[in-house]
């Protein structure tokens, strides 16, 4: 088949592809190897299928052939079928080893000579497959049967799925499954002139069964765009190592890229974005931006796609807490504060984030507005407000109004305050609910410590977070003396077990020592703790009882409104840099 878009297309069996004067590799920006179960499971049901007499199509791979250097094996660059090809190598390997297990060892070194690696004229050795940076790696490593060295990921499942698959056949059984997958099944080979027709292609080609992300859309939309355009417009090949930044950025510090893309056109001052952009709508949104947007504010594609690559670094060091744009002492200080962050859970408020260290070139300015973030999160959070959507529009509306103002942390004050749980809900949250008892809480412990009872900075490694009443005082033999102690049912204990007035921070010794001890006796490991409030709990408390539990969940409640106040952030800056 040809085109006039400078398209061929031929139907070539398995071996007929892999034995062409040609090595496979697959670009950088491309997504990583994705197939699982499902997919490895079809493959394997469909060549148990084949008849003698039948053939099975697998689908399509386009191909961009790259010329090579002298003497040099060309290239055909995979755009779209990378996940086929590697699923096959995969089982072409495990059948050489299967070879060499059974004393087969001319079978199992044909395969790798013919399909697993090939010699330029100057017989230098090639993987006949390079995945990208991401994954050749653990190919590699397969290819030259060091299978033990492959680290944990999707290429390694793939090698432990069919490696049980072929466990128990016999020669003659492998034969015949060999040469299905080599003459039986079919691929049709896509050959593009360039990357316009081959991108053109890509957004109606789906891998089998993995539908195509929202970044491989995007990614093949911003390629497409690129490769139309006109040379003196476009640097293409700008384009591409950009890209090619970006995902080398993303990949090893999330598994979901797109969140970032979110993150970032909500972030954006220009073009600016002041609504929520969900996964669903995201593709969408980014050929509005690309299309409409860009050329309004005068932006090329070129600028876009690198600053979304700058943006993509950035983004990494929030998560990473890795800021490195103040001196010394502030980057420590921000650092510290973003990790004190993701303890609450503050993903949805990287958007925020990006808007924030894009625009403060000041460790103070900077901190002023992650403490008024973390006062807000923290209270949207125990107060249990929903995220989703309205988080996500309310970061974007203040990136959007807030630092084009002349006071630009004000403002966030104000965007922050105006959906912000009041004091009332806040403490009530606190009084009725049960904690989570989990690094959060500890975080909370912490700051009660420091700031309501001024105790010292501590490091939270050093302590365990401990119940008073144990929550097994009901159910577990050694805290027999407990029930008659705290005077209530097992029903109304576990109501308030868990509430915040019924935990401390205790060094893990003495937590280790007092063991399943009566109140008194624990009074006395907690009169010599470190810390001020297990001091205090000792001074104001000579019983522990559910009423005792609500007093002090009272009191912590109210401590907390305070530590986590809007208004004090704002005009009071804890721990200035």
């Amino acid at each position: 088949m040809a085109s006039g878009i400078g398209l061929s297309a031929t139907e070539d069996t398995v071996e007929q592809v892999l034995t062409r004067n040609y090595r496979y590799t697959v670009p950088d920006y491309q997504r990583r190897y994705s197939w699982g179960e499902e997919q490895w499971g079809a493959l394997w049901a469909d060549l148990n299928s084949i008849r003698d007499d039948s053939t099975h199509f697998l689908g399509s791979v386009v191909l961009i052939e790259r010329p090579g250097g002298l003497n040099e094996l060309n290239k055909l660059e995979i755009v779209d079928g990378q996940q086929r090809i590697a699923t096959i190598t995969v089982l072409l390997s495990l059948m050489r080893e299967k070879y060499y297990a059974l004393g087969e060892s001319e079978q199992a070194k044909d395969i790798e000579n013919q399909y697993l690696k090939k010699r330029d004229l100057d017989r230098n050795e090639y993987q006949n497959l390079t995945l990208s940076t991401f994954d050749n790696p653990d190919l590699k490593r397969m290819i030259d049967r060091d299978y033990g060295a492959m680290e944990d990921g999707q290429l390694r499942e793939a090698v432990q799925f069919y490696r049980n698959k072929l466990e128990d056949l016999d020669v003659d059984t492998l034969d015949e499954l060999r040469k299905h997958l080599l003459a039986s099944v079919t691929l049709v080979s896509i050959r593009c002139e360039g990357e316009q027709s081959a991108f053109r292609l890509f957004e109606t080609l789906n891998d089998r069964g993995m539908e195509l992300s929202s970044v491989d859309l995007m990614k093949n939309y911003t390629f497409s765009k690129a490769a139309s355009a006109p040379d003196s417009e476009i640097d293409y090949v700008k384009i591409q190592e950009d890209w090619e930044r970006l995902i080398k950025t993303l990949m090893p510090n999330m598994n979901q890229p797109s969140r970032f893309f979110r993150h970032y056109i909500m972030s954006a001052s220009v073009p600016n974005y002041d609504g929520d952009v969900s996964d669903y709508k995201l593709y969408d949104e980014y050929q509005k931006i690309i299309d409409t947007k860009l050329p309004e504010a005068g932006i090329s594609l070129n600028e876009y796609i690198e600053e979304v690559a700058d943006k993509a670094e950035l983004y990494a060091k929030i998560i990473n807490h890795e800021i490195d744009m103040y001196d010394d002492a502030g980057n420590k200080a921000i650092n510290s504060k973003l990790a004190d962050l993701e303890i609450i859970n503050s993903l949805q408020a990287r958007t925020l984030m990006l808007g924030i260290f894009e625009e403060y070139n000041t460790a103070n300015k900077a901190m002023e507005a992650l403490l008024l973030l973390e006062s807000f999160l923290m209270r949207w959070k125990i107060s249990s407000y929903p995220t989703g959507g309205e988080l996500d529009r309310i970061y974007s509306r203040i990136c959007s109004e807030a630092f084009d103002k002349e006071n630009s942390v004000r403002e966030i004050y104000k965007g922050l305050s105006d959906r912000c749980p009041s004091d009332e809900e806040f403490i009530a949250s606190v009084e009725n609910k049960r904690v989570r008892l989990n690094d959060r809480t500890n975080y909370i412990l912490k700051r009660i410590e420091t700031d309501y009872y001024s105790g010292t900075e501590i490091d939270t490694d050093e302590y365990d977070r401990e119940h008073i009443a144990p929550r097994a005082s009901f159910t577990a033999k050694k805290y027999s003396a407990w029930p008659s102690a705290l005077g209530t049912t097992e029903a109304q204990f576990e109501q308030v077990r868990d509430k915040i007035g019924n935990l401390t921070l205790l060094e893990t010794e003495k937590n280790i020592s007092i063991g399943a001890d009566p109140f008194k006796k624990k009074k006395e490991a907690y009169a010599t703790s470190k810390l001020r409030m297990n001091q205090q709990l000792c001074e104001d408390y000579d019983k522990w009882g559910t009423d005792e539990i609500e007093q002090r969940t009272s009191e912590l409640a109210n401590a907390m409104v305070k530590i986590w106040s809007l208004s004090r952030s704002h005009r009071q800056p804890r721990n200035p840099v």
